[in-house]
């Protein structure tokens, strides 16, 4: 599964930065962007509660293939979005 936030909806109230915070970051203005919008197994319900626990329902589940982290190539270090 995926989860995708609604930027015209999130607030920052970083509920999700808390309970997920493998797929959740804040951004530069400090509202909550996803870091990894694929998740399975245990992270699932990671996601999931943060889903839950958003005040403002910016949250949801968008069903499309999963996708490759993207990865730096000089280090095949994970690189957070830029935005």
């Amino acid at each position: 599964m995926r989860a995708r936030i609604d930027p015209t909806r999130c607030q920052g109230y970083g509920i999700c930065v808390e309970v997920a915070p493998k797929h959740f970051t804040y951004d530069d203005w400090g509202f909550v962007q996803a870091v990894q919008i694929d998740a399975d197994g245990e992270h699932h319900a990671a996601v999931q509660h943060a889903l839950e626990q958003c005040p403002i329902h910016a949250i949801r589940w968008i069903d499309s293939p999963p996708t490759a982290q993207a990865k730096d190539p000089s280090t095949g270090n994970p690189v957070r979005p830029v935005g």
